[in-house]
């Protein structure tokens, strides 16, 4: 054995981690990111863009956290409480009529620049 992988080559798993990023992907995210990463190592790019992705996810997490009642529940496997579950229809009633409204005011609106 040369200590080489036998699928692919060694710089194909860098740390461990096989994602590889291109150099447009990378520039896109770290300007919303506001990070400029372009000026780092090619291994710290991708180190610097699973970063970034992380907290991306992160985020999305605690917004749903945040928005959906029955989420925190079924995240741990555990059956919504019926508190949560009445949350979760209310939210939803709430939903429909707004997008109900939404469509009255956009119809009307529409009939007026006829």
């Amino acid at each position: 054995m040369s200590g080489q992988p036998s699928t692919g080559t060694a710089s194909l798993f860098e740390d461990g981690d096989e994602r590889h990023y291109s150099r447009g992907a990378i520039h896109d995210e770290q300007r919303h990111h506001l990070r400029n990463v372009e000026g780092y190592m090619r291994k710290d790019q991708h180190k610097a863009m699973n970063d970034m992705l992380s907290e991306d996810t992160k985020v999305q997490i605690e917004e749903r956290y945040k928005k959906d009642p029955l989420y925190s529940a079924t995240m741990h496997n555990n059956q919504p409480s019926w508190g949560a579950r009445q949350d979760a229809k209310i939210q939803a009633e709430e939903a429909e009529m707004l997008r109900k409204k939404q469509e009255k005011i956009d119809s009307k609106a529409g009939k007026k620049f006829e």
